[in-house]
């Protein structure tokens, strides 16, 4: 993305936190059709206005759904956003793949860039000896797509095909919504010559569109080490061969695709694409940074009419002739929608708030995938020296090298295998049984990232879990938006979840007994969680006290379903039940947190909605 109206002074304040000079010109140009300057896509704070549309934030579903909207040509569309630029507020820490997860720590009182994240802290959680974790939460143009750890991988089809089903809508089963997600996305292939073809992806390109974009797809120009082995080995230990994780099949092993432009080799957010794409386009968008909504402005009945904004020390009125769609995120759409009067009224009548609509799943039924640590041991696979002269050079001058990759670029998906599964109980299978046959349970991730400074030799088979039975919730702690809301995640509460981990660590210790015949020296010892830790018991310990952290792939908070039916708060169409002229366009309204990463759902759900909206659903 180009800000050429920055002064090269500022500019090389803001990007010297990794290289001595800027990594790339920044060049957004003036559009050349028109009568738009560039300042005029930016909203005067304090100033009322009107507009067709207002979208309720600016992260990775917000700035699809204004683009799309702004592209038709017949709508004005006015993006709020409480944060900024993200390479002027976290410099070379979103661009660079490698420092994407140097900008995250689970531990509140950890190094957290209040400029781009929220600061959210769960409760205690009891299942977790009571640990609270930061959860984190992009707060800048490009929301999370800004600063996660840019994974691209789809659902199964099954997932979907299951969510048509809750939510008794067919446009949700898997052939209706590929499309959408082929929208948004470029897909390109892997350089191999970069990558060398020991490291060479398979993928499937009836997947893609050629037609897709402006988000970029691709493959780091660098391919870790340890990853590499740890394909042939999940794949000596009974993995298959993956096919890309695009097509509606998660299952096996391979190297993923990131969000990273293939020629830039910088991250690609709904920010660098999106809303590049409909400012150099002169479309009718006005974005207004540094802005919060502080609560959702009706008519004297129930029709949503527009916002009242919040800057600095000014307060103004943002209003909507058509809609006001929430796209402020799984935390914040909810939190939203019960500070303006839409919620359990138990709590809306405890805080004072004039009651619009009693809509008891507000903020309820969150479904969140997590991880649970990993199996460690020492190995003779190094990694170069991220952060050296050398590797600087070679990224500045060839966009390859380790810089390039995030750290860890290898996913597998599976059902538990039998042998292990035949341990956990008949009520955990019992329970399991409700996802569909090809929804994977565990994710497998062969990681040895090391530091910025270190060529780290532990290797870790890192453990996620993707078909959590625990749910989760957040509330408010006050009429206001400045008050951050009480979130619980409640991972591992469920005791399936609990008898999963268990065997999920086991099936991480088998996989390791496969390096050797690939070509990996193992230490003698397990490094973590030690060869002294072997019960059911032990495990569960371990993984409580320090395994659980969180990989923010929380979502349904303000879950889409059936009229009438119990915690429902949306529409398939992303209406809120109730209340007219709004919307939530985010991952608050899916139905589930579907197997794999969310970063392409979500863009795969802000297509697919405001596709409703253009068609006057």
């Amino acid at each position: 993305m180009s800000l050429s109206f920055l002064a090269p002074a500022v500019l090389g304040l803001l990007l010297l936190q990794l290289l001595p000079d800027p990594i790339q010109a920044l060049t957004w140009q003036q559009p050349l059709g028109g009568d738009k300057i560039l300042g005029s896509f930016f909203g005067l704070p304090g100033q009322d206005a009107t507009y067709d549309y207002v979208v309720v934030g600016g992260g990775l579903a917000g700035l699809v759904t204004a683009t799309r909207l702004a592209e038709n040509g017949t709508f004005s569309v006015a993006v709020v956003e409480a944060g900024s630029f993200y390479e002027f507020t976290n410099s070379n820490k979103s661009q660079i793949p490698w420092y994407s997860e140097s900008s995250v720590s689970d531990d509140p009182e950890g190094y957290i860039n209040l400029l781009i994240d929220w600061g959210l802290v769960t409760t205690p959680q009891p299942q977790l000896n009571n640990r609270r974790i930061h959860y984190a939460q992009g707060k800048t143009l490009g929301g999370s797509s800004a600063r996660n750890q840019m994974i691209y991988d789809r659902g199964s089809k099954g997932s979907y095909d299951y969510w048509a089903e809750l939510v008794g809508d067919e446009s949700y089963k898997w052939d209706n919504i590929l499309p959408f997600f082929k929208r948004s996305m470029r897909f390109n292939p892997p350089n191999v010559g970069a990558r060398g073809a020991n490291a060479t992806p398979s993928y499937d390109l009836e997947a893609y569109s050629a037609d897709g974009g402006p988000l970029q797809v691709s493959y780091p120009n660098f391919a870790m080490p340890f990853g590499v082995y740890g394909v042939e080995a999940f794949k000596a230990a009974g993995l298959p061969q993956a096919n890309g994780f695009s097509n509606g099949d998660l299952h096996g092993v391979d190297h993923n695709p990131f969000t990273i432009d293939p020629m830039s080799q910088l991250r690609s957010s709904s920010e660098s694409t999106f809303l590049d794409h409909a400012i150099n386009a002169g479309s009718p968008l006005t974005v207004y940074p540094m802005t919060q909504a502080m609560r959702i402005l009706f008519n004297n009945g129930t029709r949503a009419t527009g916002i009242h904004a919040h800057s600095s020390v000014m307060d103004w009125e943002i209003h909507a002739r058509k809609e006001v769609i929430l796209s402020a995120g799984v935390m914040h759409s909810p939190q939203l929608l019960m500070v303006s009067g839409i919620g359990p009224a138990s709590t809306l009548h405890a805080h004072n708030i004039t009651l619009i609509k009693d809509l008891p799943g507000v903020g309820r039924n969150m479904h969140d995938s997590c991880a649970i640590g990993g199996v460690i041991r020492q190995t003779n696979i190094t990694n170069p020296l991220p952060i050296t002269a050398e590797t600087i050079s070679t990224f500045r001058q060839n966009r390859t090298g380790i810089l390039t990759n995030s750290g860890g670029d290898v996913l597998s998906f599976e059902k538990l295998p039998a042998k292990y599964r035949s341990h956990l109980t008949n009520t955990t299978r019992s329970q399991l049984a409700q996802w569909p046959s090809d929804w994977p349970e565990i994710e497998l991730l062969p990681l040895n990232r090391g530091g910025p400074t270190d060529a780290s030799t532990g290797s870790s088979i890192a453990i996620l879990m993707t078909a959590t039975l625990s749910r989760g919730n957040l509330t408010i702690t006050s009429a206001s938006m400045h008050d951050p809301p009480t979130l619980s995640p409640n991972w591992l509460l469920h005791p399936a979840d609990q008898d999963l981990a268990i065997q999920a660590y086991r099936r991480a210790r088998e996989l390791w007994t496969f390096f050797p015949g690939v070509g990996v020296d193992i230490g003698p010892e397990e490094m973590s969680p030690g060869d002294n830790v072997t019960s059911d018991a032990q495990l569960l310990e371990y993984i409580r006290k320090q395994g659980v952290s969180g990989i923010h792939h929380a979502s349904s908070t303000c879950m889409m379903g059936k009229a009438g039916e119990e915690g429902a708060v949306v529409d398939p169409k992303g209406r809120v039940f109730g209340v007219e002229g709004l919307r939530v366009v985010d991952a608050s309204s899916f139905r589930f947190t579907p197997p794999g990463h969310t970063q392409a759902a979500t863009y795969c759900h802000a297509e697919k909605l405001v596709e409703d909206i253009l068609r006057g659903a």
